[in-house]
Order: C-alpha cells, then structure tokens, then sequence
C-alpha cells in the first residue's frame, strides 16, 4: 500500500501543473456569444398563492403541537393514576 502511495505521489509531482490546462482567454473558433434574453414581469401587488402557502404551514405546524401537548398531557394523567 505505500508502494502504491508513493507512486501516485510521485508521479502527481512529475507532471507539471498545468499540463492539461488551457489558457482562459482562449476562446475556440466556433464559440459564439449567447444571446442576450431580459425577461419583464409586473408586479400585481399582494401575492394570494404565497399567502396561502404560508398559512397552510402554519397552520399544520398548530395542528401538530396542538397534538404534541394533548399527547402529552394524557400519558402524564395515564402515569398519574
């Protein structure tokens, strides 16, 4: 095993850095510049669909410690007996 360490660090030191690297401001012949797109939205005020997300999260995490708590305090009346 350090037989094979040794040759990976080895060789990892023999070969220069940038071998295989190209220059960045290489560009190839064929390259061409993506074309520009903008993109326009209006805005219409309160969004509706996000405030329902929101309140339905909100709403299930009630749910769920309303759940937790009435679970709880029935083990604790079940134990007290």
């Amino acid at each position: 095993m350090k037989l094979l360490a040794t040759g990976v660090a080895s060789a990892a030191l023999l070969v220069p850095a940038g071998a295989w690297a190209r220059p960045a401001d290489v560009v190839p012949a064929t390259a061409r510049p993506a074309p520009i797109v903008t993109v326009e939205t209006s805005d219409s005020g309160f969004d509706w669909g996000a405030a329902g997300v929101g309140a339905g999260a909100a709403g299930g995490l009630v749910l769920i410690a309303v759940g937790g708590f009435v679970g709880a305090h029935r083990a604790r009346t079940r134990l007290a007996r």
